[in-house]
């Protein structure tokens, strides 16, 4: 498989990530066989199901409602989230008044499922019902669907059932109204009998976020009940506020682990510079659970004492074996850096792999120093190396964070060390360190000569071929050229995409060309495959020639394969004739092959490719029209392209508004923005978040100048009732630096938008993974949080002409 594309499970769901070039569109047989272990299930809608219901569905639900059966009745109110929000309010809030609790019961769980806001207020009698399920439903309504206007003072009074399930519920539905007026009420039940029902009021407490619930919270830090000492404390610290931290100490000293562990984490949440004393002893606790909850405790808080604390905990417990692997001391570490400490760590740990002193902690000490990417550390790491007080294994790993280009002779050393460990954290290292984009061919004797090493194992062979390719020196296509049949096919498949990992750095194309296109013909699907897709990133106009003499040809070839490698060639080198002769194969393909036809054809960025787009823009064929406007998302600053895609955002058919509106986003500008906000208020879920979407990718690009624009556009869509909707609007905020009115904020821990664009196909599978398939639907995540809705094409892939530059992941489509 090619090193691009990689294998991630996602609970339950195989994706294919694609981090760099396009994937190749091969052979539906070749697919078959070449990906024939993967078990890439397509993304499924849960939502689906419940938004079809036949043409009669809701006469069906009316006619059951007002039966005088109450059994008829029940099943029909258990029916009404079939039907949508919109035509089932009306007939919900007649169930809600049904003479029988069951139906008014089931009508309450469909209201809340259809978030229907008017069950709130239709519930509200039912607190003073004789029947405690009732008034349970009741609370429950209010919480899923909050109104403090009307549902605060009824709720409070409740707060005095006779029953504590109705108690606890009540208190529950009360924290999610968000109201101060409810800070009063719960307090006083702080003390209430019951500890299920003090543990949800301290809960609710903790929800509202208001400061007057601190000094009652404290007096309950000593509660009678477990459960309710720790949920006090974990509210406490949620407050953060400074007056609770005598009585989170007090805590620390609780006898419950669990109580002790919460006390830790609201410490540590509130940075409490004075607690440092009493959580330091704990950070060699013999209680993994106390240990850890300590150490994450004083990384948070991140003081010069703190770090100094932290530092006595390096080598000890887990984290005196040496190994390579993250221990809960080096992550609080990290966390601590990161937390503001940054020059304290890394001073302290620059120091200690550079005395002499136990190998474990010279080891952490140079783990940190590698995770947080602490370049100026980077000679240190040598040095110690160098010392001998840094073992080479450790300053390998450590350099693969903290090298730069400067340390990539040290690690090129180590390449071909007689340790294996040594040598596997070395190849690691010159991974991450060289960069096909930036040459470097200081590093092609090392690496050939650790190819021809006895002591090199197959798998290593592979690997220093993978490096070779990620020099980005035209010297090593030589090399490489010579492995592309070698017998063991790891290390040929390595050879293969090394190659096209040298893209442009082969100057005339010339070796790449003459290895790779003859593979093409390969008997072996996987061959082909890899050989395509190096061809896409690497061939040059001797390969094209040669691949347009195959489709030219009688004989039998994988057209697949050599349409992928064209599409590639074609966005890197466009020709005019090329392009033309490549939309005249259209005549002659159809189904699958005439998307990759279309993609060969339309990812050349000039007129002969817009206006062939154009043409085939006016077919009849949905799926034509889809993948047109999908291939113009690569024609940035192509005014008729825009104008194209703005005319295809009209479309009758919902899929090819989908990618029009999405591609939009990658070629549009701000004039584009009031296009796509129109589009986003569309009822059609998928259409509407592939605008804001769009917009999310505008804003990338217009930034933090056009802040205010970009929020008074998309700050109305965190209002939305879809997830996708919702979250893309975040995006969108995040990427132009925006917030809205009462400081919602783009995504936290949100990435920069990258700016680099690659071209990338997905090809989603059936649940044997063995067949690629057309038309279904598809949710992804892109690197910076953005989500892409779609249906895929006629070959059973998603294609992107202009994706950022990170992972692409696929994840299931939420319901609403």
């Amino acid at each position: 498989m090619p090193a691009h594309v990689r294998k991630v499970r996602l609970r339950g769901l195989l994706a294919l990530r694609p981090s760099l070039d396009s994937l190749a569109t091969a052979v539906e047989l070749a697919l078959r066989k070449a990906f024939a272990l993967l078990s890439l299930v397509m993304v499924l809608t849960p939502g689906a199901a419940r938004a079809l219901a036949w043409p009669d569905v809701a006469e069906r639900v009316e006619s059951g409602l007002a039966s005088m059966d109450p059994g008829k009745r029940r099943a029909a109110a258990k029916d009404l989230g079939t039907l949508g929000l919109e035509r089932a309010t009306p007939l919900a809030l007649r169930a809600l008044a049904d003479d029988d609790v069951e139906v008014r019961l089931a009508a309450a769980k469909q209201a809340i499922a259809l978030r229907m806001i008017a069950a709130t207020e239709e519930t509200l009698p039912w607190l003073s019902d004789r029947d405690a399920r009732l008034r349970v439903a009741a609370c429950e309504v209010s919480f899923a669907m909050p109104n403090p206007a009307v549902t605060v003072a009824p709720l409070s009074r409740a707060l005095g059932d006779s029953d504590p399930q109705v108690r606890a519920a009540c208190a529950s539905a009360l924290g999610a109204q968000g109201s101060a007026a409810a800070v009063g009420p719960l307090s006083g039940k702080l003390d209430d009998p019951a500890p299920a029902v003090r543990s949800e009021v301290t809960r609710a407490l903790a929800k509202i976020r208001d400061p007057r619930a601190v000094v009652p919270l404290v007096s309950k830090v000593q509660d009678a009940a477990p459960d309710v000492r720790r949920d006090v404390v974990r509210a406490l610290g949620e407050l953060g506020d400074a007056r609770a931290t005598q009585a989170l100490l007090l805590a620390l000293r609780d006898n419950v682990t669990e109580v002790k562990v919460e006390a830790f984490a609201a410490l540590g949440r509130m940075r409490a510079q004075e607690a440092v004393a009493a959580i330091a002893p704990d950070t060699l606790e013999r209680n993994a659970g106390v240990r850890q909850a300590a150490l994450v405790a004083l990384g948070r808080i991140a003081t010069e004492d703190a770090v100094r604390a932290l530092v006595k905990g390096l080598g000890t417990q887990e984290d005196a074996n040496g190994s390579l692997e993250r221990t809960a001391v080096r992550d609080a570490l990290v966390t601590a850096a990161h937390a503001g400490a940054m020059r304290d760590v890394l001073v302290a740990m620059t120091s200690l792999i550079d005395k002499p002193g136990s190998s474990a902690v010279a080891t952490s000490a140079a783990w940190i120093l590698g995770e947080l990417r602490a370049t100026s550390s980077a000679q240190a790491i040598v040095s110690a190396l160098r010392k001998g007080t840094l073992a080479p294994e450790a300053a390998m790993h450590a350099l693969a964070g903290a090298g730069t280009a400067a340390e990539v002779p040290t690690v090129l050393e180590f390449v071909a060390d007689p340790h294996p460990r040594v040598r596997e954290e070395a190849i690691r290292a010159a991974t991450a360190l060289l960069d096909p984009a930036k040459p470097d061919g200081r590093a092609v004797e090392p690496l050939v000569a650790t190819l021809r090493s006895a002591r090199t194992s197959s798998e290593e062979r592979a690997a220093v071929a993978t490096l070779l390719g990620r020099t980005g020196a035209p010297r090593a296509a030589t090399e490489l050229a010579s492995l592309v049949s070698a017998k063991d096919s790891a290390l040929r498949l390595a050879a293969i995409d090394a190659l096209g990992a040298l893209g442009s750095a082969v100057p005339n194309h010339g070796v790449a060309d003459d290895a790779l296109a003859p593979l093409l013909d390969d008997r072996d699907p996987v061959i082909r495959l890899h050989a395509a897709t190096a061809l896409a990133a690497s061939g040059g106009k001797k390969a094209e020639s040669a691949l347009l003499a195959k489709l030219d040809g009688g004989g039998e070839i994988d057209r697949y394969a050599v349409l992928t490698a064209l599409a590639g060639i074609a966005d890197r080198l466009p020709s005019e004739g090329t392009t033309t002769r490549l939309f005249h194969e259209l005549a002659n393909a159809a189904g699958p092959e005439r998307d990759a036809v279309l993609e060969a054809a339309g990812r050349a960025r000039l007129p002969a490719a817009l206006r062939g787009l154009a043409a085939v823009a006016k077919s009849d064929d949905v799926d034509d029209r889809r993948m047109v406007a999908t291939l113009l998302g690569g024609h940035r600053g192509s005014a008729a392209a825009i104008a194209l895609l703005d005319k295809l955002a009209s479309d009758p058919d919902e899929r090819v508004r989908q990618e029009a509106v999405f591609a939009l986003g990658s070629i549009g500008d701000r004039a584009s923005v009031a296009r796509l906000a129109s589009i986003m208020k569309t009822s059609d879920t998928a259409v509407a978040a592939n605008a804001v979407a769009g917009i999310a990718k505008i804003a990338a690009v217009l930034g933090p100048s056009q802040a205010s624009f970009i929020a008074s556009v998309v700050c109305p869509m965190l209002a939305n009732g879809s997830s996708v909707v919702r979250t893309n609007a975040l995006v969108a905020l995040a990427n132009a630096g925006a917030r809205c009115e009462g400081n919602v904020a783009g995504k936290k821990e949100m990435e920069a938008p990258s700016k680099v664009r690659k071209a990338v196909t997905i090809f989603i599978f059936d649940d044997a993974g063995a067949v690629a398939r057309p038309r279904a639907p598809y949710l992804l995540e892109y690197q910076d949080g953005m989500l892409r809705v779609g249906i895929t094409d006629r070959r059973g892939a998603a294609f992107d002409p202009a994706a950022p530059a990170g992972t692409v992941t696929l994840r299931r489509m939420p319901g609403r």
